[in-house]
Formats: C-alpha cells, structure tokens, sequence
C-alpha cells in the first residue's frame, strides 16, 4: 500500500480526532463521516457496498438505541414520580461517621446508576448528595467523575461491549466473557491509584475522614464485580453494586431502617435481567435474532436481537414504578428526545466504522487494516498505546461506547497482526475507555452544570493524573496478562 493511501486511512480519525476538539463531537463525527465515505469511494468501491455498510450501522444503531431509550425512559419516570428523591432521603442517616456516607454514597450510586442508566446518570445526581454533607462541589464531582470511571465498562447494562465490541465485531459469548473478566481484574488494580488519590483530596478537605471505610467499601464492590464479571458480564456492575449495598447494610450500617419504595422499580429492573441468567430455556428464547445476510448482494451483513435488549425489562420495570404511585401520567418527551440526540450521534459513528471495516477490495486493504498496521510497528510496546487510545476516544467523544465503537476494529485488527491476544487487547481498549470518563470535558461540564460550578478547568487537572497512572496499571496488568495467557 503506497504512503498517500496509508496516510489517507488516517484522515477519518484525524478529521473525527481534531474536528472534536476544535469544533465539538457533532462537527467532528459528521466530518468525520464525510471524509470516510468520500475515501470509501476512493478505494475503489461502489453504491451497493457503500449502502449495505450504511444499513449495517443503522442495525447496530437500532439496537443501541434500543437500549438507550429504556435506560433514560425508567430513570425520567422515577425522576417525575419523586423516586429519586426518595432515593435520596432514604440514605440520609445510614451511619454516623460522615467519611462512611461519603464513600459509600460514592461507590454505591455511583456504581448503581452507571451500571443501570448510564450517560453521565452519575454526575447528575450523586455529587449533590456528597454536597448535601458537606463537601466542596469539586471535590464531590471530581471523586464522582474518577469512581465512574471504573465502572463505565459495563454502563446501562454493558452497552460500551455490546456496542463497541460485540455486535460490530460479531464476538462470541465465550470472547465477550472474557474481556469482561480481564477488564474488571485490571480496573480493581487501577482502582487502587484511583483510591489513593481520593484519600488525598479528601485529607486536603477535611480531618473528618477514615480511609478504613474507603477501602473496606472498596473491596465490598470490587471483588464481586471481579468475580462475578465472567458470568454475568453486562449485569456485573449492577449486581457488584447491590452486593456492596447488601454487605454495608449487614454489617456497617447503624441506622437499618430504609424505605424501599423507591427502589422498588430499579429491584424489579434486576430480577428480570437475572432471569435468563438463571433460566438457561428463556435465554435461548430470548437470543433469537433477526439476520440480514449478503446486504444489497455484498459480503456485508448484519443482525437484530430484539428480545434480548433489556428495552423490554426497563419497560416493564417503569410500568411498576408508575402502579406504585397509582399514577400513569408521565412526560415521554425527554426520553424520546434524549434518544434521537444520541441516534443522530451514534449513527454516524457506527458508519465510519463500518466503512473503514468494509472498504477493502482485492486490490486494496480497508482503511482499518490500513490503521492497524501503522498500530502494529510499535511491536511489543503496544500495550502501553492501547489504553491510551481508549482514553482518547471518550475524552473526544465523551461515550465509553462511542470510544468503542471507533477504536475497537483497531485494537482488534492491531492484535491479530502483532500476535497477541485480541480479547486482552480490546479489554485494554474497555478499560481506558471507561477510565476516560473522568477527564472527558462533557462528563465535566454537565457534572459541574447540575452542581453550579464553572471552574471545569480544576475539575480536570484533578482527575487528569489519577487517570494516567491508572491507565500505566492497566499496561503492566496486559503485559502479565499476554505474558501468562499467550
């Protein structure tokens, strides 16, 4: 392949990479479809493969979409009908010691809302809380911001891997698995530094801090998360989290006396996606799909699994929330509108990918083979990019799932030519991607937003080396990890 076309398989990351940046991720992503689909010409190829890879992006949008809409659905329902702030008031005097809440309420609704909703859920409520006792709001949305990102990876039910790896990649359950297990053993150990860093900021701000309970809460969420992660993949962070909740309320709790109605339609949400996990015959039931073979008569092709998006779940979860209170008026409109804005987002990030992947011929590699093989000369240094590439992608896009959906074809095709491991390279992807949420500018703005503070420049040199230095652990994990496994 001559230097020219090498350097032009470039210019749809540069023109996403730059524009993003200097214009805003909407500019960024529909120049950066532009491009692509002009280059996808270039390279020789005609209408009918160009339209069946535009139809391949719309599939696997619709099924993100799908999941999106119920995610924001539920939690707009809950917001409306005062479930949320029931939430809130129910944690109110749970212990004592003020350090405890905090962590607590860090890890706990942090974790919990990521792994349910998704989409910056946190940020939006759980600094107010740690606010509500007393702390600063940078503080609170910085700690908010680096917790998130060590459970991003499996945000609104494990959309990040379904999204960015496993329907476009067609991953086996076995692979997806896998990645889940890597990823998660190697955010437990960035979590550290993480932590670490929390206590600093902590100790800066106040005298009234044991970091006992910081650690204590912290294994309480991340061994299962760990353990757990294997089996139950996109569930892990929800689960993880009501372990945590269940343990704390055992065994650290003073005050045992919590109103459950307002969790009621999030305890619901997770009994129906546990289902399948536990009968095998209603997920085989649940897993058929609806395939689009030799698209427009091309190699391209392209799948619907309807019933096995948890759109139905969040459905059924926010019609119990509305018989609870006996009151079936809601506002649909800010789901539906809050959907179609990440429709109009997502579907063109999933075209670029899709026609870097599908843009090769006979004659000449495709755009991400052209990439990766750029990737590969760093030979065994590799794993020192590949989290940082990850890191890359959210803080431009401001989505652990965009991140994935752009970088993911990358680090795989990288992989497969170096040699190593595709799954332990695409969980290095997942775990800087979800890492990434702490410094990415949208995630701070909007935290800030909801918090009243202006001063997002702060908020970012905090969160900016905790996220490097994890982002080293998470390189020296996938050294031992390729080391040990091949």
């Amino acid at each position: 392949m001559t230097l020219p076309f090498i350097l032009l398989s470039f210019l749809p990351i540069l023109t996403l990479l730059v524009l993003s940046l200097a214009k805003g991720v909407k500019t960024g992503i529909y120049a950066g479809f532009m491009v692509t689909s002009a280059l996808f010409f270039l390279w020789g190829n005609g209408v009918f493969p160009f339209l069946a890879s535009l139809i391949s992006a719309l599939t696997g949008t619709v099924n993100i979409s799908m999941i999106i809409f119920g995610a924001i659905f539920l939690y707009q329902i809950m917001e409306q009908k005062s479930y949320i702030s029931g939430i809130k008031d129910s944690l109110a005097a749970i212990h004592p010691d003020k350090s405890f809440k905090f962590y607590f309420l860090a890890f706990f609704l942090t974790a919990f809302f990521e792994s349910v909703a998704g989409f910056g859920t946190p940020g939006a409520i759980v600094p107010l809380l740690l606010i509500s006792l007393g702390y600063s709001p940078l503080l609170s949305i910085a700690v908010v911001l680096l917790i998130d990102g060590l459970f991003a990876m499996a945000g609104a039910v494990g959309t990040p891997v379904t999204a960015g790896f496993q329907i476009p990649l067609e991953l086996p359950i076995e692979a997806v698995s896998n990645i889940y297990l890597y990823s998660t053993a190697g955010i437990f150990l960035a979590g550290m530094v993480i932590l670490v860093f929390v206590l600093v900021f902590l100790k800066r701000e106040t005298t009234e801090n044991n970091p006992t309970y910081a650690w204590i809460l912290y294994f309480a969420i991340m061994a299962p998360l760990v353990l757990g992660s294997f089996y139950l993949r996109e569930l892990t962070g929800i689960i993880a989290a009501v372990v945590m909740a269940v343990v704390s309320y055992i065994f650290l709790f003073k005050n045992k006396k919590i109103h459950l109605k307002p969790w009621m339609p999030y305890l619901v949400l997770v009994i129906l996606l546990l289902l399948p996990k536990i009968f095998t015959g209603l997920a085989d039931f649940l897993a058929y799909k609806v395939e689009f073979k030799a698209i427009l008569g091309t190699n391209v092709s392209a799948g619907l699994q309807p019933l096995r998006s948890p759109l139905l779940p969040f459905l059924i979860a926010s019609a119990f929330a509305l018989f609870l209170v006996k009151d079936f008026k809601f506002d649909w409109k800010p789901a539906v509108s809050k959907t179609f804005a990440v429709f109009l987002v997502l579907f063109p990030s999933l075209a670029i990918t899709q026609l870097m992947l599908n843009s090769g011929s006979a004659q000449m590699p495709s755009m991400i083979d052209a990439v990766a093989a750029e990737f590969i000369k760093t030979g065994q240094a590799y794993p020192l990019i590949s989290p940082m590439i990850g890191i890359l992608g959210t803080f431009i896009s401001g989505s652990t799932t965009v991140s994935n959906i752009i970088f993911g074809s990358v680090q795989n095709s990288s992989a497969v030519s170096l040699g190593l491991n595709p799954q332990i390279v695409l969980s290095m992807q997942l775990m800087g991607a979800s890492l990434g949420n702490a410094v990415c500018l949208f995630n701070i703005i909007a935290a800030a937003a909801v918090a009243g503070v202006s001063d997002y420049a702060s908020i970012l040199k905090k969160c900016l080396l905790p996220v490097l230095l994890a982002s080293l652990v998470v390189s020296v994990f996938a050294y031992f990890l390729i080391w040990f496994l091949g």
